[in-house]
């Protein structure tokens, strides 16, 4: 594809020589277009310039689709990854380290252990917390809007906005601007950040399906479609970067932090019958973004600096969680490094991610024409990012291990000013 590229630029460039010969020497010739030969030279040159200019206008067309289609391919190339990371699939993950002992067990659940005999207590799983506290609404959300669509009610639509602005206080005071976003972006941007707004087809058949929404207005349905429809974005994480896109930074400026809340819409192809029970796994949710922008010497830093960040609030909520350097195969296109971090849900009896915190190093910023002013050059930013709170998953981690025997849920006291003076959600009568 490549060949096929430099080849027709090849074409094209010929073309565009004798082009400008032709009209170099009808420039000259035009001076002297008294004498009889000099006009039948002139048609001559006109003709040959004609002929450049159609070839060219024809080779066009080609260069442009089959530049498309070599962007296309070029952007599924990934990030490289970090020597750190171990090469394989999920098993490969590795325990950096664990905090918290909830439930007394007298060792932290790791994996194959049999987590049934941890605990004497019988843990209720969230779905059948939330039906009991009559906190979600997940038959509604169906109707309304298909399955894996919600509505919080009464204590879980608290909870929700108590979740926010915990997160969003705490993201503040540490320093990072609070940001409320779009939730939509153009399908180039979202592509830049490394997500995929392409169907399978339109990827020339990768049978990986995306997991992004396209918006399509009702004037696209009589054909009018755009070259750069939008997408709801799958995380604030796009519009946070974006927002930088074709800029030239001050070095003084860095690192940038940002917090964004939006809301976040994700397919979740392939994901049908796992992990679909309750609100685990969504179409739909909130979630708080951080994203930094840093200077490529010092990403490693930063990236360690979210995630104590991201830690800390999750200590501070009194969950019993664990920090996992993930192996190749689960990161993203974007990432060069990434760390997941699982809560214990005693409900589930397993553990279940809450978060994750990535460098993209200069992978986004190549592609959205990020810069910092250099010495001699201007060098590309390195773009990180964390979740601070995706509100679903924490919500299963805070109901499932604050349960109590009287069917209560404890709110772990740092959301409590949020909260409307409610220490817990007690089951509906």
């Amino acid at each position: 594809l490549y060949d096929e590229y430099r080849g027709l630029l090849t074409q094209t460039n010929e073309h565009r020589s004798a082009l400008n010969a032709a009209s170099k020497e009808m420039g000259v010739l035009a001076k002297s277009m008294s004498d009889p030969k000099s006009k039948s030279a002139m048609l001559d040159l006109r003709e040959r310039a004609r002929v450049a200019k159609q070839a060219i206008q024809d080779i066009k067309a080609q260069l442009t689709e089959v530049e498309s289609r070599l962007r296309n391919e070029a952007a599924k190339i990934p990030n490289t990854t970090h020597p750190d990371t171990l090469i394989g699939d999920e098993t490969k993950a590795r325990v950096v380290r664990t905090h918290g002992d909830l439930h007394n067990i007298k060792t932290v659940p790791v994996d194959g252990v049999n987590t049934l005999e941890l605990s004497n207590v019988e843990f209720q799983d969230h779905y059948d917390l939330v039906q009991r506290l009559g906190i979600v609404d997940m038959e509604a959300g169906a109707r309304v809007a298909g399955s894996r669509f919600h509505y919080w009610r009464g204590g879980g639509a608290l909870l929700e906005l108590a979740l926010v602005q915990y997160a969003m206080t705490r993201a503040a005071a540490a320093g990072f601007v609070p940001h409320i976003t779009p939730d939509a972006a153009r399908s180039s941007v979202v592509d830049a950040c490394g997500f995929r707004p392409r169907s399978s087809a339109e990827d020339g058949g990768s049978g990986e399906a995306s997991q992004i929404y396209r918006m399509t207005p009702v004037a696209d349905e009589r054909g009018e479609h755009s070259a750069d429809p939008l997408c709801l974005v799958a995380t604030a994480e796009i519009p946070l970067v974006a927002m930088k896109q074709q800029q030239i930074l001050d070095g003084s400026s860095l690192p940038e932090s940002v917090a964004g809340l939006s809301h976040c819409f994700r397919a979740e192809a392939g994901a049908r019958g796992r992990d679909t029970r309750g609100i685990y796994r969504l179409h739909q949710f909130t979630k708080v973004e951080l994203v930094t922008l840093s200077h490529p010497t010092h990403s490693d830093t930063e990236l360690h600096r979210l995630l104590d960040f991201q830690t800390s609030l999750y200590a501070d909520l009194g969950l019993t969680f664990r920090v996992l350097q993930m192996p190749s195969h689960e990161l993203g296109a974007s990432a060069y490094q990434k760390y997941d971090i699982e809560a214990w849900m005693p409900g589930r009896k397993q553990w279940g991610e809450i978060s994750s915190a990535s460098n993209c190093t200069d992978y986004q910023a190549r592609r959205l024409g990020i810069r910092v002013r250099g010495e001699g050059q201007h060098v590309f930013v390195h773009t990180l990012n964390a979740t601070a709170v995706a509100v679903p998953r924490l919500a299963v981690a805070l109901l499932e291990s604050f349960q109590r025997p009287d069917g209560h849920v404890v709110i772990p006291s740092v959301l409590r000013p949020w909260m409307m003076g409610m220490e817990s959600l007690a089951p509906q009568k």
